[in-house]
């Protein structure tokens, strides 16, 4: 009896899948867990329009699952609560110059790849994909015509997001710390409408930022 190419692939794939399966269920150790921790975050701009940065203070919390594949390889999918923003300086010329304050709040799910350098040691990467749920924003100008804090909520804001997390941490049995860096590839901002003086003034003033964070995290895993 012949056994046809298309037999052979399915054999040859369910040995496959067999040996991956197998190494996920002996060799690796599967954790689920919490974690929380502080965020410094502020943005990276190609806009002329923003004079200086300051770092901004925020939290981040949430839910982990890690799932080994070997004792060396893990994929851990994160749902978190996450805050970012930054408090700028602006000079729009005729428009004014000031300080705005703007403080974001996204539901993040990162997609790390976890990568095991000893028993305790790690390193992880991978992408996330961020949705703004609430928009805090503080202006204060120079000139309080140009005062358009109270106008700006989220749809003013792009809300979906997505960029690259980079970090390293150590576990302890049940307990783990790290840092981690999430560097974000699409623009917060929008063309935005304001009033001033009485008269709408378009402006891409904030357009060109995105989010810039740095995190110190502790978890719990179970």
């Amino acid at each position: 009896m012949k056994i046809s190419k298309i037999t052979y692939k399915a054999i040859f794939l369910s040995i496959f899948l067999s040996s991956i399966c197998s190494t996920f269920a002996q060799d690796g150790e599967n954790k689920f867990g919490i974690k929380g921790g502080i965020n410094f975050s502020n943005f990276h701009s190609t806009n002329d329009d923003i004079n200086d940065q300051n770092l901004r203070f925020g939290y981040q919390g949430g839910l982990f699952f890690k799932f080994a594949l070997t004792d060396f390889l893990a994929i851990q999918p994160e749902l978190l609560y996450n805050t970012k923003g930054s408090e700028v300086d602006y000079n729009l010329g005729a428009l004014g110059s000031g300080e705005i304050t703007q403080k974001f709040g996204y539901i993040e799910i990162p997609l790390l790849a976890v990568v095991n350098l000893g028993q305790k040691l790690n390193v992880h990467a991978g992408p996330y994909v961020a949705y703004m749920v609430n928009a805090d924003v503080e202006n204060n100008s120079n000139d309080n015509s140009f005062d358009f804090a109270n106008d700006l909520d989220p749809d003013e804001f792009e809300r979906l997001e997505y960029g690259i997390a980079l970090g390293a941490g150590f576990e302890f049995d049940i307990l783990k710390i790290g840092a981690r860096y999430d560097y974000g590839l699409t623009n917060v901002g929008k063309e935005q409408n304001f009033t001033v003086a009485g008269n709408e003034v378009s402006s891409n003033a904030f357009k060109n930022e995105k989010n810039s964070v740095f995190s110190i995290f502790l978890g719990f895993s179970f």
